[in-house]
C-alpha cells in the first residue's frame, strides 16, 4: 500500500507546512498541540521500500520545520549535567490553557475541585501536554498517581519524546544525504550525536539499568539552565524507559551495554504473561497497568532486534509471541481487533481511562502485521490461550 503510505505523509507534511508542526489531530481544535515526532521515520521507511528520492525531497523542507518546533521556545530545556556540561533537551509543553475541546465536559470536571482560576488554566494545559505526548493519561506524568489533578507533563523531560527526537535527526541526515544536501546532513548528525549524549547523561541510571524521565522543578533554575540531580529521576519503571533502544547506537556508551537493558527489562514487572505493561501503578487511567498499547510493544521489539545480541533476539521473539497470542485469541472471542489490551493475561482487551476500548484498530492490525513479517507464524504460537 505504497501510495496509500505516501498519502498519509503528504497530509501531515501539508500540517507542518500551515502550522510548523503535525497537529494531534486533523482538526482546528487540536492546533494547540503536536504529535510525538515520528514522521521522519514513516518517510524513511517509504523510501526504503520505494525508492522514491521525489518524496524524500518534497519532506525535507517540513522535517527541518518540525525539527525546530521541538528544538526551540517552550519545548526545549537546557539542563547542565553533574560535570558542569550543558545539554539541550525536549519536552511535550500544549500551548492551551481551557478545557479541551473534545473532552470539554470531562476536563472542567476533573478541574473542578482546583480553588482558583489560574490552578484550573495550568491544569488544562498539563493535560492537553498529556494528550500531545500520547499517554493521555498515565500516573507517569502526575506527581500524584492517583491524582489527575497533579498532572505535571511540562515539568518532565521524557525518555521516549527525546528518543523519537534523536532517530528525527539520524533520519533527516540520512534523508538529506540522499538528495544531496551534504551540509544538512553534517548538522543533524552532529545534533544526533549531541542528543544522545544528552540522553545518556541525563536519562540513564546504572542502577537500573533504563533510562528514566526527569523533573524539572523551579529550585534548581538559574538563569533558565537547570541542574541535573540524580533524586529528579522518576526511579519508576514504565514502558517509555526501554524506548532508546529503538534509536541507532543507544547502547554505545561504555557504560551502557543492550545485556544490562535486557535484564533490566526482563526483572522490571513490565513483562506480563501477554506483552509489556505501560506502568506498574493500577490508577484506573488507560496508559497505566494492566494495559498495554501497540505502538510501545513494537517499538521495543525493534529495538531488542536492532540490537544484535541474540538475548535481546530472544526476548524480542518472546513478547512478539505474547502478543500476537492474545490479540488473535481477543480476536476470536469478540470478533475485532482492540486499541489496547490487558496484557496481565491473555485473551482481554483493556480498559480505563475516559472512554469504552476502541475497536477497528489501526496501530493493532499495523503491529500485528508487522510482528508476522519479522517473525512468521510462529510454530509456538498457541491458538489459545
Amino acid at each position: 500500500m505504497y501510495e496509500t503510505a505516501k498519502g498519509i505523509v503528504t497530509n501531515l507534511v501539508s500540517l507542518i507546512d500551515q502550522f510548523g508542526y503535525v497537529l494531534n489531530g486533523a482538526r482546528a481544535y487540536y492546533s494547540n498541540r503536536s504529535q510525538p515526532p515520528v514522521l521522519a521515520t514513516m518517510i524513511v521507511d517509504i523510501f526504503n521500500q520505494t525508492g522514491d528520492l521525489n518524496l524524500v525531497r518534497r519532506s525535507l523542507p517540513a522535517l527541518l520545520k518540525e525539527n525546530h518546533f521541538w528544538n526551540s521556545g517552550i519545548h526545549k530545556v537546557t539542563i547542565q549535567d553533574a560535570q558542569g556540561s550543558n545539554h539541550s533537551l525536549s519536552r511535550y509543553y500544549a500551548m492551551w490553557n481551557k478545557p479541551r475541546p473534545e473532552s470539554s465536559t470531562i476536563d472542567s470536571k476533573t478541574a473542578s475541585v482546583l480553588p482558583n482560576i489560574c490552578e484550573k488554566r495550568e491544569l488544562y494545559r498539563e493535560l492537553a501536554s498529556a494528550a500531545e505526548s500520547g499517554w493521555d493519561f498515565s500516573s507517569r506524568w502526575m506527581s500524584n498517581g492517583s491524582d489527575l489533578t497533579t498532572t505535571s507533563t511540562t515539568s518532565i523531560l521524557p525518555v521516549d519524546l527525546n528518543a523519537f527526537l534523536l532517530k528525527m535527526e539520524l533520519d533527516i541526515a540520512f534523508l538529506a544525504n540522499l538528495v544531496g544536501e551534504s551540509s544538512t546532513a553534517s548538522h543533524f548528525t552532529e545534533a544526533a550525536q549531541n542528543r544522545q549524549k544528552a540522553i545518556n547523561c541525563i536519562f540513564w541510571n546504572a542502577e537500573m539499568g533504563q533510562w528514566l524521565d526527569y523533573w524539572l522543578t523551579n529550585s534548581d533554575t538559574s538563569e533558565d539552565i537547570y541542574k541535573w540531580e540524580d533524586l529528579h529521576q522518576n526511579k519508576k519503571s514504565f514502558a517509555s524507559n526501554f524506548v532508546p533502544l529503538w534509536t541507532e547506537n543507544s547502547c554505545s556508551d561504555n557504560n551502557i551495554t543492550t545485556q544490562k537493558v535486557v535484564q533490566s527489562l526482563m526483572s522490571s514487572g513490565l513483562l506480563q504473561p501477554a506483552g509489556i505493561a505501560m506502568t506498574l501503578s493500577n490508577t484506573g487511567q488507560q496508559w497505566d497497568f494492566p494495559n498495554g498499547w501497540p505502538p510501545l510493544q513494537h517499538i521495543i521489539i525493534e529495538g531488542l532486534l536492532r540490537s544484535g545480541l541474540e538475548e535481546a533476539r530472544t526476548l524480542a521473539k518472546d513478547i512478539a509471541i505474547r502478543w500476537l497470542r492474545t490479540n488473535y485469541v481477543t480476536y476470536k472471542k469478540t470478533g475485532a481487533m482492540h486499541e489496547k489490551y490487558d496484557v496481565t493475561k491473555c485473551g482481554a482487551y483493556g480498559g480505563g481511562g475516559e472512554y469504552m476500548s476502541q475497536t477497528g484498530f489501526g496501530w493493532s492490525n499495523g503491529v500485528v502485521l508487522a510482528l508476522l513479517e519479522e517473525f512468521g507464524w510462529p510454530e509456538d504460537l498457541k491458538i489459545d490461550c
